[in-house]
């Protein structure tokens, strides 16, 4: 490029005064300067730079069945068969990603959906920092299962099920689902306390765990492996004792010998008097810290349902008045460093009459019970660990989803052959129709407003020619 055509650029395109040696300059330094290494592997590793595929960004918002994006999703991810099994379902993107089933498919429109749910995966494991991708995950599970994300927990507190699977299948409950999203063998973490207090104060009687590891070579996620393990009433004691930091949870033989005789004979009979001897018997263990076990059995055993029904609006309130404002001159103590370990103690015991969904919102607020708050109240769980128990908590796996780059540049060039014609042409036009739409109302250069106006028209008369073409237009 000479100074000529420098000079033709600066007077068309440039509003203010620009020194042409300085983007003499510019243009040297992008020269000279190595690629980036993640424009690189940006080449591959996604369909939709080889597919003109419709923007399809994850988010927590895929989770709550009331959101506006909702409704859209679930009609994408609709195409993942499987049923009520989540198994199934993750070994059916298993198989749209085989290439010798992708040579097979025929359905357009399965493929396109298809496609999109695995983009969308790659955007949740690659694109948010490891926080995000958590809760991003969790919205993403819930999509794919037709479930609900449980939002509203702080660092994993109460409640311990991170989204419910199969919640929108008709006269169903759903399956409650603890998620982990860690790297290749790592740890997996939970805490005792809220364990503790989902099966015995809220009388579930099973907990299940997805594991998804993260294989991660470069800077992108190759692969996904899942495992699932469930924790039970029967298996509760077991488990715990076989995980880090069990023995100093559970205590010694004098505790750990009744807990596990006691949680045997509620998982055998879920009767109200084995559910309070079970409830006295953990509620000793070392690592039970300020649960919910002590307003459960100062209301005599009831449940949280019938603890709510015999109070009337304005007990309620009052007691939950009253227990904001103790908790409030508590929390200023503690700010000063002279907290009140006794006097939190009789704070929680006095919290028995309320509303069990009160109660657990206000302790998903107290630092105490935060899963991240501390070690001492943690299970932790080595993969060498959960494979010692895994009969006990009847581990499980999935299968891998290859997400590696050399496997969908594979199938792009399959499906990319699947797709050829009318059907890719509208991809790459709708595509177009947004690009120029947003560049008409975004150029402040009328001149080129008016030309992306233009090729916006001309793409929506080719996309209206297509789909006049389709038997099912007429």
């Amino acid at each position: 490029m000479n100074k000529k055509e420098l000079n033709y650029i600066k007077e068309n395109y440039f509003q203010e005064d620009v020194d042409l040696n300085l983007l003499f300059e510019m243009i040297d330094q992008v020269k000279e300067s190595p690629r980036d290494p993640l424009l690189q592997e940006q080449e591959g590793g996604r369909f939709s730079f080889a597919i003109d595929l419709p923007s399809l960004t994850p988010s927590e918002a895929w989770g709550d069945p009331d959101s506006q994006d909702r409704d859209q999703i679930l009609k994408i991810f609709s195409v993942v068969r499987g049923g009520k099994d989540m198994r199934a379902k993750i070994q059916d993107i298993n198989k749209f990603l085989d290439p010798k089933a992708a040579v097979r498919r025929r359905s357009p429109g399965v493929i396109i959906n298809m496609m999109m749910v695995v983009e969308a995966l790659q955007a949740t494991l690659n694109d948010f920092n490891e926080s995000a991708a958590g809760f991003v995950f969790e919205g993403f599970m819930a999509a794919l299962t037709g479930g609900k994300q449980i939002a509203g927990k702080v660092g994993g507190t109460l409640p311990i099920e991170d989204f419910v699977a199969f919640s929108d299948y008709g006269g169903d409950a759903g399956t409650p689902v603890s998620l982990k999203l860690l790297t290749l063998e790592g740890i997996t973490k939970g805490s005792y306390t809220n364990l503790v207090d989902y099966l015995i104060v809220r009388g579930e009687p099973s907990i299940k765990y997805l594991i998804a590891f993260k294989y991660t070579p470069g800077s992108n996620v190759d692969q996904l492996q899942f495992w699932e393990f469930e924790v039970n009433r029967s298996n509760f004691v077991r488990f715990i004792s076989g995980v880090g930091g069990g023995d100093d949870l559970l205590g010694a033989s004098n505790t750990f010998v009744p807990a596990r005789d006691a949680m045997t004979a509620f998982a055998a009979d879920g009767s109200k008097e084995n559910q309070m001897l079970a409830a006295e018997l953990l509620a000793r263990t070392p690592g039970y810290k300020r649960g919910l076990i002590p307003a459960f059995l100062e209301a005599g055993g009831r449940t949280p349902e019938e603890a709510e029904a015999e109070m009337s609006p304005e007990e309620r309130e009052e007691l939950e008045a009253a227990a904001e404002k103790k908790k409030s001159k508590l929390l200023r103590k503690k700010e000063k460093g002279e907290e009140d370990i006794e006097a939190w103690q009789e704070y929680e015991a006095g919290l028995m009459s309320e509303s069990f969904h009160s109660r657990e919102k206000r302790a998903m607020s107290t630092p105490i019970l935060n899963e991240a708050y501390g070690e001492a109240s943690q299970w932790k769980a080595s993969w060498p660990q959960l494979k010692t128990l895994d009969e006990d908590i009847n581990l499980v796996t999935y299968g891998s989803i290859d997400l590696s780059q050399a496997r969908i540049d594979e199938l792009a060039e399959i499906y990319s052959e699947k797709l050829k014609g009318d059907v890719m042409i509208l991809l790459t036009e709708a595509k177009n129709l947004a690009d120029n739409i947003g560049a008409y109302y975004r150029e402040k250069r009328r001149s080129k407003a008016t030309a992306a106006a233009d090729t916006a028209i001309q793409s929506t008369e080719k996309i209206s020619n297509v789909l006049e073409k389709d038997p099912r237009y007429s």
